[in-house]
C-alpha cells in the first residue's frame, strides 16, 4: 500500500488540522474530530453532517458561510461517536436550532438519533434528516439496512445550509433538507475498491475488464459485477434507473452532480457529464445546473456516481445562493443549451500557383501505404514511447494518417509540391504536441527544397534540417533526428531509399545507449538506457513504406 499518509491511525486528525487551517472562520472542537464555524451569526440554524471520514472532500470541505456550520468527522468508514456529534451540537447551543443531515448507515442513524436526543434533552432545539438516496436498491426491500446515502446528500445539505443563512427558522431549513432528500436520486459505479490506510488493500479485487455496479460509499461491492462498456451506455443506465426510480421525465426539471469516487480524472467526469446532459435532453428533461467533480469520494476508488435532484424555483434559488466553503463550486454549474461554438477566425489560405514540380508517379499509392504502416506501427511505438515519453506517439502519428487519409482527395496529385504541402497542412491541423510542427515543418523544407529546383534525393535532408532548426535538436540528442539524419544522408549520396532505411534503422537501434538530452525522456535519466527513442522508431516505420 502507498499512501501519503504518517501514521494510519492519526490521518483523519491530521487531515482536519490541515482543512481548518486553510479554512477562514472555523475550528476543531479541543479533544475531537469535530469541524465548526466559529463566525456563525447568532441568529441562524446551524446545519451539521458528518459520518466516516474518507469521503473528502466532504464534509469538512463544505463548512463555511451559505453552507455548513460544521462537520463531524468518525474515523475512515466509521461513524462518529454520539458523544462526537453531540459536541457538535453543543457548539451551536446558542443558535435557533441545529439540523443534523445523515447519510443513511446504521451506524449515523444512530450515533447522530441518541446525540440529537441527548440535546433536546439539554434543551437545544434540534432535528435531524436522513438521505437515502442510493436508487441501486429496492425501497422496500426488507433483506438489507435500507437505501444508503450517496453524493446527493451535498445536494441536499447546499440547500438547507442556503436556507439556514437566509434566516430560515429550525423548521424550515429542515423541511428544505427533507424535501431535498426526498427529491434527489443517486447511483454510483466503480472500476477499482478503495483501500483503507488500516486495512492496507483494497475491500475487493476486480478484473481489468470487471466494474461494480451499484455501490456505497464505504467500499463494499456493488449489487452486480459486470464488464466494462463505453461511459455512454454506463451513464445510460444509471440514469435510466435514477429515471424511474424517482419519475423524472418530460417537462420536469432537475440538477445533475456526476461525481468522482477519488480516482477518477476530470476528464473522464466531463465525459460523463457530457453524456449525462445528452441522455435527459434527449428524454425532455430540463437540466437547470449541472456539475462534474470530486464531491464524496470513497477514499481513492476509481469510478463515478450521477445525482439527480428534482427542481423548483425555490430548490434551484438555494443551490444557486453564494456558499463560501472550499469545496463548493460557486457561481458554476448554469447549463448551455447545446455545445456553444464560434467561427474559426483562421484566414482561409491562398492557394499557391503551379510549382512546376511534377509528382512522381505512384506518389498517392506512395502515401497511402505510408499511411496504412503507420497505422499498424501504433501499438509498437506507443509501447515505446509509454516506456520513455508520454506514451502518445502511437495514436498521435496515426491519428495523422488517418487525417490524410480522409483528405487524400484534396490533394493536388499532378505537382509535387502542392502535395508535400497539403500534407503538412492535415499534419499540422491533426497532430499537436511535438510531432504534428515537426513533421509538418520537415515536409514543408522538403516542398521549399523541391521548388527552388532541389532534388528529391536531397529533399529529406532539407526536411531533417528544417526539423533540427526548429526543435533545437541535434544527432546524438537521442530524438527522431538521430534516424532521420543519417538516412537523409544515406539518400543523398546513393539516391536509394532502401540504404536511408538501413542507416536509419541503424541511427534508431542506436538511440538505445545515448543520454536523452531533449523532450519527455531528457527527465529520465539513465532509466531510459535499453529503450529505443519512439520517435527514431517511427522514422524507420514510414521509410520502410517508401522504400517497398
Amino acid at each position: 500500500m502507498k499512501k501519503l499518509i504518517n501514521d494510519a491511525g492519526d490521518v483523519v486528525r491530521e487531515a482536519l488540522e490541515g482543512v481548518v487551517r486553510s479554512t477562514p472562520g472555523a475550528a476543531l472542537v479541543e479533544g475531537t474530530t469535530v469541524l465548526v464555524r466559529t463566525d456563525l451569526p447568532t441568529d441562524q440554524v446551524a446545519v451539521l453532517c458528518g459520518g466516516g471520514s474518507g469521503h473528502e472532500p466532504a464534509h469538512a470541505g463544505y463548512v463555511g458561510p451559505g453552507h455548513l456550520a460544521g462537520a463531524v468527522c468518525g474515523e475512515v468508514f466509521a461513524s462518529p461517536s454520539a458523544d462526537a456529534v453531540l459536541s457538535g451540537i453543543r457548539a451551536f447551543r446558542d443558535h435557533p436550532g441545529v439540523l443534523l443531515v445523515v447519510m443513511n448507515y446504521t451506524g449515523d442513524r444512530l450515533n447522530f438519533g441518541l446525540a440529537a436526543q441527548l440535546a433536546r434533552a439539554e434543551g437545544i432545539a434540534c432535528e435531524m434528516v436522513t438521505v437515502a438516496d442510493d436508487v441501486a436498491l429496492d425501497a422496500d426491500d426488507d433483506v438489507t439496512a435500507g437505501r444508503r446515502g450517496l453524493a446527493g446528500t451535498v445536494l441536499v445539505t447546499k440547500a438547507a445550509g442556503a436556507a439556514a443563512a437566509d434566516g430560515a427558522s429550525l423548521e424550515e431549513v429542515t423541511r428544505t433538507a427533507r424535501e431535498a432528500a426526498s427529491a434527489v436520486g443517486t447511483m454510483g459505479v466503480a472500476l477499482s475498491a478503495a483501500t483503507v490506510p488500516t486495512a492496507g488493500e483494497p475491500g475487493f479485487v476486480l478484473d481489468a475488464d470487471q466494474i461494480e455496479i451499484g455501490l456505497g460509499i464505504h467500499g463494499e461491492q456493488g449489487v452486480r459485477r459486470e464488464s466494462l462498456r463505453p461511459a455512454d451506455e454506463l451513464v445510460d443506465e444509471v440514469l435510466d434507473t435514477i429515471r424511474a426510480d424517482r419519475g423524472f421525465g418530460e417537462g420536469d426539471r432537475v440538477a445533475v452532480l456526476v461525481n468522482g469516487t477519488g480516482a477518477t480524472p476530470p476528464m473522464e467526469l466531463s465525459i460523463l457529464l457530457r453524456r449525462a446532459l445528452e441522455h435527459l435532453d434527449g428524454r425532455g428533461v430540463t437540466v437547470e445546473r449541472a456539475w462534474a467533480g470530486t464531491f464524496l469520494s470513497s477514499i481513492d476508488m476509481a469510478g463515478f456516481s450521477i445525482a439527480v435532484l428534482g427542481l423548483d424555483d425555490e430548490r434551484l434559488a438555494r443551490l444557486d445562493a453564494p456558499a463560501r466553503s472550499a469545496a463548493w463550486p460557486s457561481g458554476s454549474g448554469v447549463v448551455a443549451g447545446g455545445v456553444p461554438t464560434v467561427p474559426d477566425a483562421a484566414g482561409e489560405a491562398t492557394a499557391a500557383g503551379p510549382s512546376g514540380v511534377a509528382a512522381p508517379e505512384g506518389m498517392r499509392a506512395t502515401v497511402e501505404a505510408v499511411c496504412a504502416a503507420v497505422r499498424d506501427a501504433e501499438p509498437h511505438l506507443t509501447e515505446l514511447d509509454t516506456a520513455t515519453g508520454d506514451g502518445d506517439l502511437g495514436t498521435s502519428l496515426s491519428r495523422g494518417a488517418d487525417a490524410i487519409t480522409e483528405e487524400l482527395d484534396s490533394y493536388r496529385w499532378d505537382d509535387a509540391v502542392a502535395v508535400l504541402q497539403g500534407l503538412a497542412a492535415t499534419l499540422r491541423r491533426a497532430i499537436g504536441g511535438t510531432s504534428g510542427p515537426l513533421y509538418a515543418t520537415g515536409l514543408l523544407h522538403a516542398a521549399e527544397h523541391l521548388a527552388d529546383g532541389g532534388s528529391w534525393a536531397t529533399a529529406l535532408q532539407a526536411g531533417a534540417d528544417g526539423v533540427s532548426d526548429l526543435g533545437g535538436a541535434k544527432a546524438g540528442d537521442r530524438t527522431m533526428l538521430d534516424a532521420l539524419l543519417p538516412a537523409a544522408s544515406a539518400l543523398a549520396s546513393s539516391g536509394s531509399v532502401s540504404d536511408a532505411l538501413e542507416a536509419a534503422r541503424e541511427g534508431a537501434a542506436s538511440t538505445e545507449t545515448m543520454a536523452p538530452r531533449r523532450g519527455r525522456s531528457s527527465y529520465l535519466g539513465d532509466r531510459v538506457q535499453g529503450h529505443r527513442d519512439a520517435g527514431a522508431e517511427a522514422v524507420t516505420v514510414w521509410l520502410a513504406a517508401l522504400a517497398m
